[in-house]
């Protein structure tokens, strides 16, 4: 029996009493999608600071403050050739970096095995 339900901690706000934890569908990856099982997140600073509505003010809502994750493959959508199933994989999402230029080699690979 497959599990087709996930939870995250979703912003419908900004502030910490806007952030409430969602029952949600996993989505099927389209053609070009990977569809990954989160292992683990890292919380950073910079977390911190988009659930304050400072690094990112004109944010979309719902919103999942999640800058560093870790899972594994799950699913590939038919035009994915560099991914497997099984792979162990992590992301990392550069959106207006709060710390100076980020390296060059990060705005070309965000998305690693």
């Amino acid at each position: 029996m497959s599990i087709n339900i996930n939870r995250s901690w979703q912003m419908s706000g900004f502030g910490l009493s806007k952030l409430q934890l969602v029952d949600g569908r996993i989505p099927e990856p389209g053609p070009r999608d990977l569809l990954v099982r989160t292992k683990a997140v890292s919380l950073n600073y910079k977390d911190r600071m988009i659930v304050d509505g400072v690094l990112i003010p004109d944010l979309g809502f719902p919103f999942v403050p999640t800058s560093d994750a870790v899972g594994e493959v799950v699913a590939v959508g038919s035009d994915v050739l560099r991914f497997q199933v099984g792979q162990r994989v992590l992301g990392q999402v550069l959106a207006d970096w709060p710390d100076g230029d980020a390296p060059p080699v990060l705005h070309k690979h965000t998305l690693c095995s």
